[in-house]
């Protein structure tokens, strides 16, 4: 039998300093690499948002901790804040207090300090550690943003390297073998120009497919950059690209933090494709996550509709499906709420 959640009632929120809350994240060993320092800094800087980090406290003790990044109207101040794949729930609190209402308080005091409607993009967990929080909606102020389900595959990085290989479609497995055979050499770099040199290859694909990448490999190139200014804690951004002789023919940029590796852009151009360098990079990357001791590998979103090509790459590593919980939005006050709601559909209808 489970014990009661101890009340939230006396909690309350404060600004602490990045480098306390880098220390606390990687005391957690779980913190989503969006929760990090120099990718925040860098998100927000492209955006034109305000950043900070702040800490939620009850009983004397910091329970959780959420990097905000606000973006605000012009004159009034107010805006949006959001929260990437956090909060970061401590050691201190598991337990102890309901997930759903630890959210609701962080979120409601937030909105009070920063005048502004607050978004949380929960963490990624494994299914069954998901949290359930759509029961919250009960509470007017707390609603579900429809189609922000982030779909993925996770695979579980336990088993040594033969019983992953073994767990590998055998299609997939026969094309790695096929690859194998080839001459491609595949560089490990966490270097900010290796993520420049990726810059084009990545651009010649987005071009011919009629995507766009607003967090490209030269935004990529600059959070590595700021971690290389940092040089603390455990936050690793690195870039895999494979070569035939001195050409360059796919690449894979990952994020290496806490317990889980995550894909965030890869790709290959037609030599490539031809010499199976996707499923070499991909291999590489569960090798060097493996040596990291990353416990899992988040496969970076898959969307069975819209590219059933890559849904199926992904589906036959071995993986399971994972579908996180929506999007939550904690609205701002009456008028604020309704005001910044008006401004970010204008915008949207604005930028077509």
């Amino acid at each position: 039998m489970s014990r009661p959640h101890t009340p939230l009632e006396q909690a309350h929120i404060r600004p602490i300093a990045p480098r306390q809350a880098l220390s606390l994240m990687v005391e957690t060993g779980h913190a989503s690499w969006r929760q990090y320092p120099a990718y925040s800094e860098v998100a927000a800087e492209q955006v034109g948002a305000d950043q900070e980090y702040w800490g939620l406290y009850a009983h004397n003790e910091i329970i959780a901790i959420a990097n905000i990044r606000t973006k605000r109207l012009p004159l009034l101040g107010w805006g949006i804040a959001m929260i990437a794949q956090g909060p970061v729930i401590l050691p201190a609190a598991h337990g102890k207090y309901d997930v759903k209402a630890l959210y609701q308080v962080f979120a409601s005091q937030l909105s009070q300090k920063l005048s502004a409607s607050v978004r949380i993009n929960q963490p990624v967990s494994l299914p069954a550690q998901a949290f359930d929080t759509e029961k919250a909606s009960a509470d007017a102020a707390i609603k579900h943003l429809k189609n922000s389900e982030y779909e993925t595959f996770i695979i579980d990085l336990a088993p040594d390297l033969d019983a992953l290989r073994a767990g590998l479609n055998g299609k997939w497995r026969t094309d790695l073998r096929r690859g194998e055979r080839g001459n491609v050499n595949i560089i490990r770099s966490s270097a900010p120009d290796a993520f420049r040199k990726f810059q084009p290859l990545l651009q010649a694909l987005a071009g011919q497919k009629g995507f766009t990448a607003p967090q490209d490999a030269n935004f990529f190139a600059q959070v590595a950059q700021k971690i290389e200014e940092h040089k603390i804690g455990d936050e690793r951004l690195v870039v895999h690209l494979a070569y035939n002789e001195d050409r360059l023919i796919g690449g894979h940029i990952g994020a290496f933090s806490g317990d889980m590796a995550v894909y965030l852009l890869g790709a290959t151009n037609d030599e490539g494709r031809d010499m199976r360098a996707s499923f070499l990079l991909q291999w590489a990357v569960i090798e060097y996550a493996k040596s990291m001791g990353m416990r899992y590998y988040d496969l970076g979103g898959v969307d069975e509709a819209d590219n059933p090509s890559v849904y199926r790459f992904k589906k036959r590593m071995g993986g399971v499906y994972y579908v996180g919980p929506a999007m939550m939005e904690y609205r701002a006050a009456w008028p604020k709420g309704i005001i910044i709601a008006m401004a970010e559909r204008l915008y949207q209808k604005v930028r077509g």
